[in-house]
């Protein structure tokens, strides 16, 4: 996937302190083009980030690079080596020993971005990349690599300055990478293969607000009130009652943390019949009332 306007650079950036403890920050980027039969990495970059093949290296960031031409190779301590196709991307973690290099029978193009933050670690503590296997291909190539090159022409043009922008197009570039299959996430994450179940889920965060009990969720997916049960439970680990109730409490948290509203009209708004009902729940899974999670406001 060749791009029409290619143009080789490096640049490690500046970081604020507001930047610094946000929730995610870019530290570098670039991109390069390696004929085949040369030496890997090219010199020039600060000592933090130069590598030779036979030592590898550790660092403090994440990085991603994706290889639109080309092909090579990516080790880590923690998933052995694994080859890289031409458009398919890696992502490494912080404090993890690894090396990569193109082939040198065919060279490669690579463009890469390195950042921080307790967003990225968020997403690897959440198990949305695996260390063990950090070759990734993107959903969307073509968008992934349009997006990624936007982000690096502005670098390019403007390697003395960091922003929160930038920031947030790494983190539409990981949106890229992140599974979506049923079988690659966990239970009570995104559709689920039991179509059944994702009708039930659907009913249920989208009329949980109304008077809506077991029997009302069976009858909208079309099966009988044991089936039901007997999947969902299966899929998810737990009853359709108590994602009834965890949906209605995670929107009167929202509403308590967020909003100044009145607790009668959370009550209202979150599909709780009473505003007793609403603390005994809490009570119940927080060992906490709902007032205790408003959060005071200026």
């Amino acid at each position: 996937m060749r791009q029409s306007k290619f143009a080789a650079f490096h640049h490690y950036l500046p970081i604020d302190d507001a930047l610094f403890y946000g929730a995610l920050y870019v530290t570098s980027a670039g991109r390069g083009c390696i004929p085949a039969g040369q030496p890997y990495p090219p010199p020039g970059h600060p000592s933090l980030y130069q590598f030779a093949w036979n030592e590898g290296r550790v660092l403090p960031e994440f990085s991603l690079v994706y290889v639109t031409a080309g092909a090579g190779l990516v080790e880590t301590g923690r998933g052995g080596a694994h080859p890289v196709p031409e458009g398919s991307a890696f992502l490494l973690a912080p404090g993890v020993w690894h090396r990569y290099r193109p082939s040198l029978a065919t060279g490669w193009t690579e463009r890469w971005v390195q950042f921080n933050g307790v967003l990225a670690h968020g997403l690897l503590d959440q198990g949305c990349f695996l260390e063990t296997c950090p070759v990734i291909i993107p959903l969307s190539p073509a968008l992934f690599v349009k997006q990624l090159d936007h982000l690096l022409d502005d670098v390019e043009s403007h390697p003395a300055h960091n922003n929160l922008s930038w920031s947030l197009q790494v983190v539409g570039l990981l949106a890229h990478l992140l599974p979506t299959t049923p079988a690659a996430l966990k239970p009570g994450q995104g559709r689920h293969a039991d179509t059944v179940v994702s009708a039930a889920l659907d009913c249920i965060w989208n009329h949980s607000h109304r008077v809506l009990g077991v029997l009302e969720v069976a009858t909208y997916t079309g099966v009988n009130r044991r089936t039901l049960e007997r999947r969902f439970q299966a899929a998810l680990g737990h009853g359709i009652l108590e994602e009834i109730v965890r949906c209605r409490c995670n929107r009167a948290e929202r509403l308590l943390r967020e909003t100044n509203l009145p607790i009668k009209r959370i009550v209202e708004l979150a599909g709780f019949g009473s505003a007793e009902n609403m603390r005994q729940v809490f009570q119940q899974r927080h060992r906490r009332a709902p007032a205790d999670f408003r959060t005071p406001r200026e």
